[in-house]
């Protein structure tokens, strides 16, 4: 039985490149809500061990929590520049203990970055992922310097500006590896990726 559900035929919508299982396949594509004629058999095109790790989706979910306390870490420091008393304690609090965990999360969507690379497209000095690379350090070194901002007093302006100028940068760094995953999402997998239109 767990054999048959293996070997189950795939299908993947030609416009939107969603793929799916041939029993979960309905009138309509439930992505794009094409009729059930645009899609056409898929076959995986890598071992069926990447397949499986990739389909953890661990870089994807390691890349949102860095995103994510970099807003909240800018939130707190604008919060506090422009109501310098609206809860300064827990507003410099939080972004004490966003700069602190900051770089540990980094260097897990890096790495895990490196490993998704490695599976996706068995390289990882294409041109798009050594833009990637490049990237991703600047946002490391970036991040670097977060935890030694806040572990001293972030009271005063200058530590509050520097401390937004490393978070601007490395927010920078985090917007142009969203695009350029972006583009790649699904390449490597076997499936077009449409994005506004384009196939690439």
């Amino acid at each position: 039985m767990k054999e048959e559900k293996e070997q189950e035929k795939l299908f993947i919508c030609k416009p939107c490149g969603y793929v799916m299982k041939e029993s979960e396949l309905e009138d309509i594509c439930p992505a794009c809500g094409l009729p059930k004629k645009v899609f056409e058999q898929y076959k995986e095109r890598m071992s069926p061990g990447r397949s499986k790790i990739l389909h953890l989706d661990l870089h994807p979910i390691a890349v949102h929590f860095p995103q994510t306390l970099l807003v909240f870490l800018l939130q707190a420091l604008l919060i506090n520049l422009i109501f310098p008393d609206f809860f300064p304690e827990v507003m410099l609090g939080a972004a004490r203990f966003a700069g602190a965990i900051f770089p540990f999360t980094v260097v897990a969507a890096f790495i895990s970055g490196l490993v998704d690379g490695k599976l996706r497209f068995k390289s990882v000095t294409t041109p798009i992922l050594k833009k990637k690379i490049v990237y991703s350090i600047i946002m490391t070194i970036a991040a670097m310097f977060t935890p030694f901002l806040v572990w001293h007093n972030i009271d005063d302006l200058n530590s509050k500006l520097l401390l937004m100028l490393c978070g601007s940068i490395a927010l920078f760094c985090g917007i142009v590896l969203g695009h350029a995953g972006k583009r790649l999402m699904n390449i490597g997998m076997g499936g077009a990726v449409k994005i506004w239109g384009r196939k690439f």
